[in-house]
């Protein structure tokens, strides 16, 4: 009898092993097909948010990741991200001592580790976990969707997140997964068609639910060019920053080659929130490595690695994409269609200490107190920001000593957190680096990007003054290259030269357009 005792207990240690856990798939099993029609009767509809929302951004502080036991990461990742972060970890109650086993194990930090108990069905915490949003009262609050797969413990993960850090609640019952969406922050989100073709409601239906719940007036929701079964963004897109997006690359020989560059084309013809082009990085994925299913973690970025010979070369695209970022690669159990990013979702900073800045441009010039800057300071903790904080640092590569000014409120009613503030100008026309920074009385130290710097090329002072109206390549002369350059910007609406406003105004009427043309053409014709 006590031998029989024995072999039980062995055997019941066993099945709750990782080893020995059988896992669905990301995909849905050929039973849960049969029940696919379950995710459409869950009736969980709440009343939007209270205006006005903004969708949270992947780049922006995190106070935590959301894993599940079993792991479907290594442990060595998990070590990682607690070493900055709190590690909430899904679990039920009968493995929460294997899961605490295996991290301790595995050296990760157990002061920064929280158990949120509770049944799961999978460990794809990115496509079922919570999406959050800032709401018109403040508060860092949960927007839940419907997960599409028939799933009943994990579609109620963001609930237990709720719960287990007294958050808002509110839900929608639009059939979606977090795998297939990414968001810029400031209401620009995309996804494949996934979610029109999922809902039984009409598209623009979709589109209002994605504004009302989410705060999103500008969706892109396009086709998946991967042509994959499971069609979600992260396997082929991302957002870096509120300015810049990630596309993979593939040679020309790949079946889905003519797909995937006409995605990138699209994103390159679409702006970001402040009407200008969105910078396009690309990363070459030759044999369908999931470089793009990377998590963007606070001052780091995970990335998913193969062992392919262009391994070093995707760390160095979001090295240069991302400067100042630590990024890290990691093995594991990848796909090309479920790698990192799958299953690891971040949560935010509840009080988070929120910076928002559109980075200057290339070739910008001085005013009268010399490069302008602005940014938007706010304090969701409402501890009350600290003035005196509130300062831009800047340097050249050249000198790499770091400067600092004072960023002054407007003290315009309209725009109570807005601050304004100047670099110096330049001399000479050189290069540019800088970051905001900012504290609040709840203890909070922020920057803005979190790590690294923005970069502009500057022009010296009154440069452009000593640049001839309508010669657009700074030759000397007016030449029909400056006329095809300026038809080139009204056409694009892409500024050409470096001193774009004075000199490609012909007609100084302040609007750059077909009569400049006609005009500056004149001028070659009729000297």
């Amino acid at each position: 009898m006590q031998k029989q005792i024995t072999i039980l207990f062995f055997l019941s240690v066993l099945l709750a092993s990782d080893r020995f856990n059988d896992e669905l798939p990301i995909s849905l099993t050929e039973e849960e097909k049969t029940r696919i029609h379950e995710i459409y009767t869950m009736g969980r509809d709440t009343d939007p948010p209270p205006t006005s929302i903004r969708n949270v951004a992947e780049y922006e502080r995190m106070q935590g990741a959301l894993i599940r036991y079993p792991f479907g990461i290594s442990t060595s990742i998990i070590a990682e991200m607690s070493e900055d972060i709190t590690i909430y970890c899904l679990v039920s109650s009968s493995q929460q001592n294997s899961a605490s086993n295996s991290m301790e194990n595995g050296d990760v930090n157990m002061d920064n580790v929280e158990f949120v108990l509770g049944n799961t069905d999978s460990y794809w915490t990115r496509d079922y976990g919570p999406w959050w949003v800032v709401d018109g009262q403040q508060n860092m609050s949960i927007v839940d969707f419907t997960y599409n797969r028939p799933r009943p413990n994990d579609n109620q993960a963001p609930l237990k997140m709720s719960n287990h850090l007294g958050v808002p609640y509110f839900a929608t019952d639009l059939v979606h997964a977090g795998g297939n969406y990414m968001t810029d922050g400031l209401g620009i989100s995309a996804s494949s068609d996934l979610v029109f073709e999922e809902n039984d409601i009409s598209n623009d239906s979709v589109l209002q639910v994605m504004q009302d719940y989410y705060g999103i007036d500008s969706y892109h929701v396009i086709t998946d060019p991967n042509n994959s079964y499971i069609d979600h963004i992260d396997c082929w897109a991302k957002y870096l920053s509120p300015t810049r997006v990630l596309i993979r690359e593939v040679p020309a020989s790949h079946p889905q080659y003519d797909e995937i560059e006409e995605t990138a084309d699209y994103f390159a013809n679409t702006v970001n929130e402040w009407g200008e082009p969105w910078e396009v990085h690309r990363i070459w994925t030759p044999n369908d490595q999931p470089y793009t299913n990377s998590l963007i973690l606070n001052e780091k970025v995970l990335v998913p690695v193969t062992g392919s010979n262009w391994d070093d070369e995707a760390l160095a695209v979001y090295q240069e994409a991302m400067p100042g970022y630590e990024v890290l690669g990691f093995t594991g159990s990848w796909e090309s269609t479920d790698a990192l990013h799958c299953r690891i979702k971040g949560i935010p900073d509840l009080d988070m200490l929120q910076i928002f800045h559109n980075p200057v441009n290339d070739t910008t010039g001085p005013g009268e107190h010399g490069y302008e800057m602005e940014i938007i300071v706010d304090d969701l903790s409402e501890a009350g920001l600290i003035e005196d904080s509130i300062r831009i640092f800047w340097k050249t590569p050249e000198t790499g000593t770091w400067l600092a000014a004072p960023m002054y409120d407007l003290d315009i009613p309209e725009e109570p957190d807005t601050r304004i503030g100047w670099i110096s100008a330049m001399a000479d026309t050189g290069t540019i680096q800088y970051y905001f920074q900012a504290a609040d009385s709840s203890g909070r130290v922020e920057k803005h990007p979190l790590a690294g710097y923005h970069e502009f090329m500057a022009l010296p002072t009154n440069v452009c003054l000593q640049w001839a109206v309508g010669d657009l390549d700074n030759s000397g002369s007016i030449e029909i290259i400056d006329v095809l350059l300026l038809a080139d910007q009204v056409i694009s609406g892409i500024p050409a030269g470096i001193c774009p406003g004075s000199v490609a105004d012909i007609n100084q009427d302040e609007a750059i357009d077909a009569m400049d043309i006609v005009l500056l053409a004149n001028q070659i014709l009729y000297p």
